[in-house]
């Protein structure tokens, strides 16, 4: 298999992310809330990119081959508000061909990194379909912990789906 770079993404590579995340959509039973053909246009989603590189609480990252095909992405969008900047919620998609190889652990290590390194981020979220076992083991293993589950949150392949969401603190928190 060949090799890949992790990198944060720029807006020229909006149309390969577009691209990325259509083939995600159109998988059937995809792990991700987006169904066929709701993608962003490429002028939003250069503008979303461009937001996210000039953010200081915001991040994209790509996982690209040498031949620059996009085969994962990762991001995480900041609070805007200053009571929320803090925090803020993670999304994460890996080509079919490239899972169990460890490319969505390394983007998601990467993430991580970054937003210990920020000064600002000290709680990561996300949603993941409760179903998703494998999902669940890798955010797990990297320190996320369930928080709560939402039924039926998600109409997905005709069924009304459950989601966990999962935060990782950088903190010391009590837990009562």
């Amino acid at each position: 298999m060949t090799s890949y770079i992790i990198r944060e993404a720029t807006p020229d590579d909006a149309a390969a992310v577009i691209f990325h995340n259509d083939l995600i959509a159109n998988e059937p039973r995809n792990g991700i809330i987006r169904g066929p053909g709701e993608s962003m246009s490429l002028e939003d989603e250069q503008n979303y990119l461009k937001n996210s590189s000039v953010a200081d609480n915001s991040c994209f990252l790509i996982a690209i081959t040498p031949a620059g095909e996009v085969i994962g992405v990762c991001g995480f969008q900041g609070g805007k508000r200053k009571a929320v900047r803090h925090q803020g919620g993670l999304g994460i998609s890996v080509n079919i061909e490239w899972r169990d190889k460890g490319v969505g652990t390394a983007l998601m290590r990467r993430l991580i990194d970054w937003a210990k390194n920020t000064g600002i981020i000290t709680r990561m979220e996300l949603t993941v379909m409760a179903h998703n076992t494998r999902a669940i083991h890798v955010y797990e293993k990297l320190g996320f912990q369930i928080e709560g589950r939402q039924r039926a949150a998600l109409f997905k392949d005709g069924a009304y789906v459950d989601v966990y969401m999962m935060a990782l603190l950088f903190m010391d928190y009590p837990t009562t």
